[in-house]
């Protein structure tokens, strides 16, 4: 019976074909007919209209950048002059005190030329006095006569050599001691022990850990929004599930180039005190410019024609112009069109003009 059903519509098939080539005009007529109902009666391919409610939520406008933990405070410290190294206290990762000994060079040499400075000076001094006393302690100004003056005022001159010969090689001594004039972390050294000789180059920097802030270049584009005291929201590479609230706390007054050529400004949110960074962590950061909570809202790839949206109505979708306040990159305030539990388009291009009805 199922073969006898088949073989009658393979037939059908057969005599429908034959008549549409033997009536090629007629054929094509009802096939565009045929096409123009379905286009009318299924539009967009009977696709539906994607739609979404109205609802209250919070718009949060941002600018997200980029940035690193820096430090406010940090001093790098060197000798002034080179020399073997005698004594290392410190290596990387201590902490010291301010004015607490780092390093020191051998003194010896500085020593011995402090002390034939103040035998020269302990001579010149002799001298000067013998000087004076056979000019009965005259000025050059009360001097009897030229050559006398000459005298006397070559003698004021080796006494005050001897006496700044004294200073410096006090002062030379001196600064064979490299002390920290701050509290801190030793995060660079670059010997490891004593005995070796060093330069002016050899660099120890100390970091006050109590001034560390996250540092963003804000793009010149951007910055004329940022302001002291805005919330900055940071997620740290090292800590990516922990999102930290800091405070916009320094905006450079001087712009910098960046790699790319452009003119950047470095701002700067405070850390806290007490916490497990460290100097040289990136990130990246919002900082918020503004925000307003709790607030009627729509997506904004619902929005066309300067402000526009289709809201559905019983008849089609109504096309409605919106007040708006702020705005994101993805979301829009609505101060006015529009009430919580209105249903809109979601893409506009979506709505055939045929389901528009007038407001």
């Amino acid at each position: 019976m199922a073969k006898i059903k088949s073989i009658v519509s393979l037939n059908w098939l057969k005599k429908i074909l034959k008549y549409a080539w033997l009536h090629k005009k007629i054929s094509s007529v009802v096939i565009v007919i045929l096409i123009m109902l379905i286009y009318f009666l299924f539009p967009k391919g009977g696709t539906s209209i994607l739609t979404q409610t109205v609802t209250k939520t919070d718009v949060v406008k941002t600018v997200s950048v980029t940035g690193n933990i820096d430090a406010d405070t940090s001093v790098d410290l060197s000798f002034q002059i080179g020399g073997e190294l005698s004594y290392l206290g410190v290596k990387e990762g201590d902490r010291v005190k301010a004015y607490q000994t780092i390093a020191t060079l051998d003194e010896r040499t500085a020593q011995k030329n402090l002390d034939l400075a103040l035998l020269n000076y302990s001579e010149q001094r002799n001298t000067f006095d013998t000087t004076q006393t056979n000019n009965q302690n005259r000025t050059p100004q009360e001097a009897l006569n030229d050559q006398m003056k000459i005298i006397l005022q070559n003698n004021q001159y080796d006494l005050n050599k001897a006496i700044d010969s004294v200073e410096l090689q006090d002062l030379a001594r001196q600064e064979s001691i490299l002390t920290t004039p701050i509290d801190g972390i030793v995060t660079r050294a670059d010997v490891s022990t004593a005995g070796v000789n060093v330069t002016p180059a050899t660099i120890f920097t100390v970091t006050d850990p109590n001034s560390l802030n996250f540092k963003m270049e804000v793009d010149e584009a951007d910055i004329g929004q940022v302001k002291i005291g805005q919330t900055v929201n940071v997620s740290l590479d090292a800590f990516p599930n922990n999102i930290i609230k800091l405070k916009v706390s320094q905006i450079d007054f001087v712009s910098h180039v960046t790699s790319s050529g452009g003119n950047a400004f470095y701002v700067k949110a405070l850390l806290s005190k007490l916490n497990n960074y460290r100097v040289g962590m990136s990130g990246n950061a919002d900082i918020i410019i503004d925000a307003k909570y709790n607030v009627l809202t729509i997506q904004s790839n619902d929005i066309f024609d300067n402000n526009y949206v289709y809201v559905k109505t019983a008849k089609g979708f109504a096309k409605t112009k919106l007040n708006l306040g702020l705005q994101n990159d993805t979301q829009a305030q609505v101060l006015s069109g529009l009430s919580e539990g209105d249903t809109v388009a979601i893409d506009p291009t979506s709505v055939p003009q045929n389901l528009v009805v007038k407001n």
